[in-house]
């Protein structure tokens, strides 16, 4: 029978303890790193969603400056027509 002295108990104690650090700080890297990917596939789907918010805005917003210009350039040609504005253009038909 093997009989075990204190040191090396206390060296095979330490050895393993050792080896769990080890284990464990690989872990934790591991998950860290694949939780960076996750965080980065997120920051990219959410820069993709405000992309296309924003381009959807840009549009609604061009959309209703034409509508206004339409109806400012409507208004403006029936001023020039109400105050006879048209460069002596007879044949545009008055508009009230």
């Amino acid at each position: 029978m093997v009989v075990l002295t204190t040191d090396v108990i206390v060296t095979l104690v330490v050895v393993g303890v050792v080896l769990i650090l080890i284990l464990l700080i690989l872990l934790i890297c591991c998950l860290c790193r694949k939780c960076d990917q996750c965080a980065r596939w997120s920051r990219q789907k959410a820069i993709v969603q405000n992309d296309t918010r924003r381009e959807q805005e840009i549009a609604e917003s061009r959309r209703e400056f034409n509508e206004i210009r339409q109806q400012h350039e409507t208004v403006h040609e029936q001023l020039r027509v109400k105050y006879n504005l048209n460069n002596g253009n007879s044949n545009v038909a008055v508009l009230s």
